[in-house]
């Protein structure tokens, strides 16, 4: 059995990480464990409290994906070991997915270099001071979520593109069906069932 990290923060957002927890889950080859900065339980925006299964201190390897949940605290979070955590994963070719304000933590971090990303706003990563360290903005590609090499990155709205976007990179589904399975959740079963059929 496979291990995927989840790293969840206090107001982290549920709704981007419903559907990469369900996919991996229903893949039925990766074991999912919950990781905090430091907390033993969070609570998302949605206010579903959930129980961490490890600090990051605790991480034990090996694991076979990173995913990192955006929410309302990451402009103020600034941990090393984190950063450290992140670097080490995609130097050793680990699959490392981040959403929404997790990505602004890659970008302030100088964790987006050397691979093609997307995020929320580039125009706030090439202004504002606290972006210093990026330096690749000829790397940012001006859509939804994206999948280069063993990072997977995504804006805020993209939940569903982003699930598929890591299942896909780590092998689950080829890029066709991560294709067919993203049009149904973001068009519906109607839709779905006119372009391709039914389903099963």
């Amino acid at each position: 059995m496979k291990r995927a990290l989840v790293l969840l923060t206090e107001q982290y957002a549920d709704w981007e990480l419903s559907y990469v927890a369900a996919e991996l889950s229903m893949s039925h080859s990766f074991k999912i464990d919950t990781v905090s900065l430091e907390e033993p339980t969070v609570t998302s925006i949605g206010q579903i409290k959930t129980i961490i299964d490890y600090t990051i201190e605790q991480i034990s390897e090996p694991y076979d994906a990173l995913i990192v949940i955006g929410g309302n605290n990451w402009p103020s979070i600034e941990s090393e070991q984190l950063v450290q955590l992140i670097k080490s994963s995609l130097d050793k070719g680990i699959v490392v997915g981040a959403i929404c304000g997790a990505v602004d933590f890659l970008a302030r971090n100088s964790l987006l270099s050397g691979f093609k990303h997307t995020g929320n706003d580039l125009n706030t990563w090439t202004t504002d001071n606290n972006f210093k360290q990026y330096t690749n903005s000829i790397d940012f590609v001006n859509e939804d979520s994206v999948i280069d090499k063993n990072l997977v990155t995504a804006n805020g709205s993209s939940a569903v593109d982003f699930a598929f976007n890591v299942i896909q990179a780590l092998g689950l589904l080829d890029e066709r069906e991560a294709e067919k399975n993203k049009y149904f959740y973001k068009s519906g079963y109607v839709a779905y069932k006119l372009k391709y059929g039914e389903i099963g």
